[in-house]
């Protein structure tokens, strides 16, 4: 989707004509285009997406939010080799380790049961985005403690509180 169509789409669904899209306009825009996401799942993403803090996103902010989807649902279909809609957790986690994310074992395992709540082994593309996009807040806010980038980091108790709130 070119820019000048992207700005037609946004302004399409730019109800109020803020020249922002807010979580409710942002949640239909995406059911607009096939994504059938939760409000809160909506809000998350404009969270790590508004870089101007306004609560809001900007056409210029959402044709980011817009790459991130795309190629999160490249890599999705790229890796759903059978068509099903769903991949399996190994699946997911060769996914992820192609996006650089090297988590270990215990800490993979618990991050994809938290974003699979059927316990059913496999995900789907709406489940895949809300967990790559917690991976993408997470390694933002990991990122501003770790400055040396050693892959460390101390944090006294109102730091992690800071850190936690910031992870969406």
């Amino acid at each position: 989707m070119g820019d000048a169509q992207l700005r037609q789409w946004f302004n399409a669904i730019d109800v109020d004509r803020s020249g922002q899209l807010d979580a409710e306009e942002l949640q239909r825009a995406l059911a607009l285009g096939g994504l059938h996401f939760s409000l809160n799942l909506a809000n998350k993403m404009i969270r790590i997406h508004d870089r101007d803090n306004s609560g809001a996103v900007s056409v210029e902010e959402f044709k980011t939010l817009h790459q991130f989807l795309l190629d999160t649902q490249n890599r999705f279909q790229q890796a759903d080799t059978r068509r099903h809609g769903r991949i399996d957790k190994q699946t997911v986690e060769r996914a992820l380790q192609a996006q650089g994310y090297k988590l270990d074992g215990p800490a993979f395992h618990t991050l994809f049961n938290a974003y699979n709540p059927e316990r059913n082994g496999t995900m789907d593309l709406t489940e895949f985005i809300a967990m790559t996009l917690f991976l993408q807040s997470a390694n933002a806010t990991f990122s501003a403690f770790d400055q040396q980038r050693m892959g460390r980091v101390t944090l006294d108790y109102n730091q992690f509180i800071y850190a936690a709130a910031n992870v969406v």
